[in-house]
């Protein structure tokens, strides 16, 4: 058998990427340059000459993957939405039958609207009020994260909670009143008042979703 040599090791051939492999990289470069663009220099300076020069990556490159700027900005968005989806469901699932499950997806879904997701998402609705293409976009792209937050959020409260009769409604108003602190967040840096309120919230939502069995216990 053939010594095991530093010259060996580095003669030996190295496993290629396959095509697919180097698309998905370069596609993945692209989506986390633009992120980070719209959180550090927000819309209108995310310009495609911007991402290619953060993502290392040439025009054509960029314009294979995503041939418009809306294209690229909102599945920019698109892809941090599912990472941040695919984070929550990781942290919570250990404890899925943890009583306080209600509580810390509530806590889930508010470190949603306090992070990247939600300051870049606030950048395309603001630019696209006065942006056809843009908005024609993100409508689509926003009741496709509108169906997917609805599913996490059904995991996340667990069988029972889903049986509630107001427990669309709460999701509704939840993500409503989530997004209205977020956006107040931007002009005050004192999160105490914020954070007293969002636990009367989750005091609230707990009290409609609480089955009658627990309710029944309580007593």
């Amino acid at each position: 058998m053939a010594p095991c040599t530093r010259e060996a090791v580095l003669r030996a051939p190295r496993s290629r990427r396959t095509q697919e492999q180097r698309s998905a990289d370069t596609r993945t470069r692209l989506l986390d340059a633009t992120v980070a663009s719209l959180v550090e220099v927000g819309y209108a300076a995310t310009t495609t000459t911007e991402v290619c020069a953060r993502a290392g990556l040439s025009r054509g490159a960029q314009l294979h993957h995503f041939p418009t700027r809306a294209d690229l900005v909102v599945h920019a968005v698109a892809h941090l939405a599912k990472r941040r989806a695919d984070e929550v469901r990781r942290d919570l699932e250990p404890r899925d039958a943890a009583p306080d499950r209600l509580e810390r997806a509530l806590d889930a879904l508010w470190a949603s609207f306090s992070g990247p997701l939600f300051y870049a998402s606030l950048e395309l609705w603001v630019a696209s009020r006065s942006d056809a293409q843009l908005r024609a976009s993100l409508v689509r792209f926003e009741r496709g994260v509108g169906r997917e937050m609805a599913k996490l959020w059904r995991e996340l409260a667990g069988s029972e909670a889903t049986k509630a009769p107001h427990f669309e409604d709460l999701l509704e108003l939840s993500f409503h009143i989530m997004r209205g602190m977020a956006l107040q967040r931007i002009l005050r840096d004192d999160d105490t008042e914020r954070r007293r309120l969002f636990e009367l919230w989750k005091r609230m939502v707990y009290a409609c979703l609480e089955s009658p069995v627990q309710k029944e216990r309580r007593r």
